[in-house]
C-alpha cells in the first residue's frame, strides 16, 4: 500500500519555543559526540512469525500528532466579590408604647379597631375609602410598611482590584496539575480582601441568626393581630375587591407584556443561532477557499482565477451573514433589555398588588371588617417573613460560594493553577499585573489529541465520522494507540489532480506520553476481520514500490525476501505470496556500539 504524504492540520504553535529545544537537543547531541566519539553501530535481528488468523482490514497512512492548546485566564471579578449590605435588621416589629384604652377607636362605617398596638409608622388609608380614626394601626401593619416602604440596600466598593505579580514559579515545559501555584502576588493586593470575604462570611452568619429570631418574634405579632382581628365585624367587600381587581389587572397587563418580549427574545436567539451557525460555516468555507487559493499555481490561470473568484463569493457570503449577524446580536440585546424593563415592572406590580392587599386590609380593618381578611393579612405576613429568611439564606450561601471562588483561584499570596498540563507559554512577567480577564498562562490541552492524513477519493468509501482507527506512533511500535475519526473535509485535488481528502482523528486513551509532531501509523478499520497470512509490520520494508521481508539461510546469512502485501491494522500487515504459516522473518533494529 502506498503511503501519501501527511498534512498536519493548522493549530498556533510556539515555534520559538520548538525552535529553541531543537537547538539545545542538537547541542546536546553534538558535546556529547565530541566528547565520546562517533559509536559504532550495531544491527540486531528479532525474528518473528509468520502467521496465520484474524486480521482487521483497514486503510494505512502516516501522520503527525497534533496537540491543542488551552489558556487559563484570570476570571475573577474581585470587585464583584465586595458584599452588599443586605439592609436587613432584626427586631423590626418590636413596638412602641401606644396609648391603650378601654374602648376601641371607631373608623367611619365600621366599629372599633383592636388598641393597645402601638407603632412607629403610621399606614395612611388610600385615598377615596374616607377612613378616618383615632387608633393607631396593629404592629403588623408596621411590619408592611417596612417590607414595601425601606429604604434600598446600598451597595458595596465596586471598583475593579488587580494583583501585582512578585515571582513567577513555573516555567515553560513544566508539567503542573490544577491547584499547582502559578505566580505569587504581593502580599497587600490579597490581604484585606481575603479578611473581607472571611469577615462576610461571619457577619452573613450572624444576620441569618437575627432574622431567624426577628422571624419568631414577628410571628407571634403577627398571630396576635390576626386572632384579635376575629374578633370584629365584617368587611366593606365591594371596595376592597375594586381596589385589588385594579392591581391584579396591572399585574396581568405587565405578565403578557412581559411574555411577548420574551417570545420577542426567544425568536431573535432562534434567528441569532441560526445565522452564526451559517456565518461560521460561511467562514470555514472561506478559509478553505483562501488555502485552496494560496495553494494554487498562479501560471495556472484558469484554476487560480476559478479559485479566486470562489474565494471573493465566499467571502462576500461571510461578510453578509456577518451583518446578519451583529445585527440580530444588537436586537437580541435590545430585547434582552426590553425582558429586564418588563420584569422589574412585572415585579413591581406584583408588589403593588400585595401592598394593595395590605393596604385595603388595613381600610378595612378601620372600618371594622378585619374578620374577612385576617387570615390573608396573617398568611402574606408568614410569607414575608418567610421571603425575608430565605433572602438572609441565600446572602450567607452567597458569601461562602464567594470564599470558596475566591480561594479556587487565590491561596494566601499565591495564585493557582485551574487545570493539568504541560505549559507552552507564560503570558506575564514579574511585576505585572494581573487583572480579571488577564491571559495567564497557555498549557498543552491532552484531551485535544489528533492526527490528520490526506487519504485518496477510493479509499473513503467506508471512512465516515465517529469510525475507529488505530494508530502506531514510531516512539511505540509494540504498542496500539486507539483514535476515532472526528472530521472529515471537503473534497480537494492535489498536484497530480488526484481528489483527496483531509481525515482528522482524535487519539483516545492514555496520551500522556505523546508530543507535538510525534510521527505515527494510522489504520482506518474500513471492515471486518479476515483469516489470512500476516506478519509484524515492522519485518516489512518497501523499495521502488515492491515489498520485502529479511529472512535468515541455513548458513546464517541474511537475505532479503520479495513479498507481496495488503491491508494493514497498523500493527501487522497482510502478506498475500511469498511467505508460509510459520516461516520465521527477522525485524531489524540498530543499537549504538561501545
Amino acid at each position: 500500500m502506498k503511503s501519501e504524504g501527511k498534512t498536519i492540520k493548522g493549530k498556533k504553535q510556539n515555534y520559538v519555543l520548538l525552535a529553541a529545544l531543537l537547538f539545545l537537543l542538537g547541542a546536546a547531541a553534538w558535546a556529547a559526540m565530541t566528547m565520546n566519539g562517533s559509536k559504532e553501530e550495531e544491527i540486531v535481528y528479532k525474528e518473528t512469525k509468520a502467521e496465520y488468523g484474524m486480521l482487521t482490514v483497514g486503510v494505512s497512512k502516516s501522520g503527525a500528532v497534533d496537540i491543542g492548546t488551552t489558556t487559563q485566564k484570570f476570571d475573577l471579578d474581585m470587585s464583584a466579590l465586595k458584599r452588599a449590605d443586605t439592609g436587613s435588621s432584626s427586631g423590626s416589629s418590636s413596638s412602641s408604647s401606644g396609648s391603650s384604652s378601654s374602648g376601641g377607636a371607631s373608623a367611619q362605617g365600621g366599629t372599633g379597631a383592636p388598641m393597645g398596638m402601638g407603632t412607629s409608622v403610621k399606614i395612611e388609608a388610600p385615598s377615596g375609602t374616607g377612613s378616618s380614626g383615632g387608633g393607631n394601626a396593629g404592629g403588623i401593619f408596621n411590619l408592611f410598611s417596612q417590607m414595601f416602604g425601606g429604604a434600598a440596600a446600598s451597595t458595596g466598593n465596586t471598583d475593579a482590584s488587580s494583583l501585582t505579580i512578585s515571582a513567577i514559579k513555573i516555567s515553560v515545559g513544566q508539567e503542573v496539575s490544577a491547584g499547582d501555584v502559578l505566580f505569587e502576588v504581593e502580599k497587600e493586593d490579597v490581604e484585606d480582601l481575603e479578611k473581607e470575604l472571611q469577615d462576610n462570611v461571619e457577619k452573613a452568619k450572624a444576620d441569618l441568626d437575627a432574622v431567624y429570631a426577628d422571624q419568631k418574634l414577628s410571628g407571634q405579632t403577627a398571630k396576635y393581630t390576626y386572632e384579635s382581628s376575629l374578633a370584629y365585624g365584617t368587611y366593606a367587600q365591594t371596595g376592597y375587591n375594586n381596589e385589588l381587581l385594579k392591581l391584579q389587572e396591572a399585574v396581568e397587563t405587565n405578565r403578557i407584556n412581559l411574555e411577548r418580549a420574551q417570545a420577542s427574545l426567544t425568536e431573535y436567539q432562534t434567528r441569532l443561532q441560526s445565522v452564526t451557525t451559517s456565518y461560521e460555516n460561511a467562514a470555514q468555507a472561506q478559509k478553505n477557499c483562501e488555502y485552496s487559493l494560496s495553494h494554487t499555481d498562479s501560471m495556472d490561470v484558469y484554476l487560480y482565477q476559478y479559485y479566486y473568484n470562489l474565494t471573493e463569493q465566499a467571502k462576500q457570503t461571510a461578510d453578509s451573514l456577518k451583518q446578519q449577524k451583529e445585527q440580530l446580536e444588537n436586537n437580541v440585546e435590545q430585547a434582552e433589555t426590553n425582558v429586564e424593563t418588563l420584569t422589574k415592572n412585572y415585579n413591581t406590580s406584583k408588589r403593588s398588588l400585595e401592598q394593595g392587599k395590605l393596604d385595603a386590609a388595613q381600610t378595612l380593618s378601620l372600618r371594622n371588617l378585619a374578620y374577612a381578611n385576617a387570615k390573608e393579612v396573617y398568611d402574606v405576613t408568614l410569607a414575608y417573613l418567610e421571603d425575608e429568611v430565605t433572602a438572609q439564606e441565600e446572602t450567607y450561601e452567597e458569601a461562602k460560594e464567594k470564599w470558596e471562588e475566591y480561594s479556587s483561584y487565590i491561596n494566601g499570596n499565591s495564585v493557582l493553577s485551574k487545570y493539568d498540563g504541560i505549559i507552552t507559554s507564560i503570558e506575564l512577567s514579574e511585576g505585572d499585573s494581573i487583572k480579571t480577564g488577564s491571559s495567564l498562562i497557555t498549557l498543552y490541552n491532552m484531551e485535544d489529541v489528533s492526527m490528520t492524513v490526506k487519504l485518496y477519493e477510493k479509499d473513503m468509501t467506508d471512512i465516515t465520522r465517529g469510525m475507529a482507527a488505530n494508530i502506531v506512533f514510531t516512539a511505540y511500535p509494540e504498542q496500539m494507540f486507539a483514535a476515532v475519526v472526528s472530521e472529515i473535509s471537503e473534497a480537494s485535488t492535489d498536484s497530480k489532480g488526484n481528489v483527496v481528502y483531509d481525515v482528522t482523528v482524535n487519539v483516545e486513551g492514555d496520551v500522556s506520553g505523546l508530543f507535538q509532531g510525534m510521527t505515527g501509523d494510522i489504520t482506518f478499520i474500513t471492515g471486518e476481520s479476515e483469516e489470512t497470512l500476516y506478519v509484524s509490520k515492522r519485518a516489512v520494508t518497501i523499495e521502488d514500490n515492491k515489498s520485502y521481508v529479511k529472512i535468515r539461510k541455513e548458513d546464517g546469512a541474511v537475505v532479503r525476501k520479495e513479498v507481496i502485501t495488503g491491508f494493514t491494522d497498523g500493527t501487522y500487515i497482510q502478506i498475500k505470496e511469498g511467505l508460509s504459516e510459520g516461516d520465521i522473518v527477522l525485524i531489524e533494529s540498530k543499537v549504538s556500539g561501545s
